[in-house]
């Protein structure tokens, strides 16, 4: 496992973090460079991947209700790690890890991951100076920053996100007590936002292409030969 990944909790913070200007173009001039530096460091799946279109369109799902003329701008990435681990790093790009997709029940979990990271960038947070009590900690020449009420805001737009796409609303708070139930997981700071979030669980979609979702685990479990076990 490369530049401990398994550090970077899913739904950590964000990765570079926010620009000291408030400079949005700086942002993701910065986000570019941090993007470049995770491609130099940690195996990325390539762009003709199945992993990776399936993580793709369903980003692009999200991202059409609130962008749509710019879709194609929003760009996906996942990174062979069996840990399960998704981070923003500015200017519209996204991690996200083997392991989370293996890790989450359905498609709507993963969306939920998606739409909260989606939510980063769309609240401006890489456009802003990380708040002074921001915990910080370094990876390399990679700065990720967390912040609890940045992650509360991203929370809150997450399940207005999903909602607007037709996926459960309630998926953004079972993929936190998933994390929760981890060995190692930081509780008490997924509980508190478990706590915010326990209001906004009324819409209880459908959850669509499942049997697509089960496909793409598979194909990670088969190539990666690393039984994973998966939240229920």
């Amino acid at each position: 496992m490369s530049l401990s990944l398994a550090g970077l909790w899913l739904l950590g913070g964000l990765l570079g973090g926010g620009d000291e200007t408030g400079d949005c173009s700086a942002s993701a001039q910065a986000g570019a460079r941090t993007m470049q530096r995770i491609a130099e460091s940690w195996p990325l799946r390539f762009a003709g991947d199945p992993v990776r279109r399936y993580v793709l369109r369903l980003g692009q799902k999200i991202v059409a209700q609130v962008d749509p003329h710019h879709v194609d701008d929003w760009r996906f990435f996942v990174v062979r790690n069996l840990e399960p681990t998704a981070f923003a790093v500015g200017g519209n790009r996204f991690v996200v890890s083997d392991g989370l997709i293996a890790f989450v029940r359905n498609e709507s979990d993963l969306v939920a991951v998606l739409a909260h990271e989606i939510a980063h960038q769309r609240l401006r947070h890489f456009c802003d100076q990380a708040p002074t009590d921001a915990k910080r900690i370094r990876y390399g020449s990679i700065v990720q920053h967390f912040d609890l009420d940045t992650e509360r805001a991203a929370d809150a737009e997450a399940v207005r996100l999903l909602e607007l796409a037709g996926y459960d609303s309630c998926s953004m708070y079972e993929v936190l007590r998933c994390l929760s139930e981890r060995p190692g997981a930081p509780v008490s700071q997924l509980q508190a936002r478990m706590r915010s979030l326990k209001s906004s669980c009324t819409n209880r979609a459908n959850m669509p292409h499942i049997g697509e979702l089960e496909e793409i685990r598979s194909h990670i479990l088969d190539e990666s030969g690393t039984p994973i076990q998966r939240c229920r």
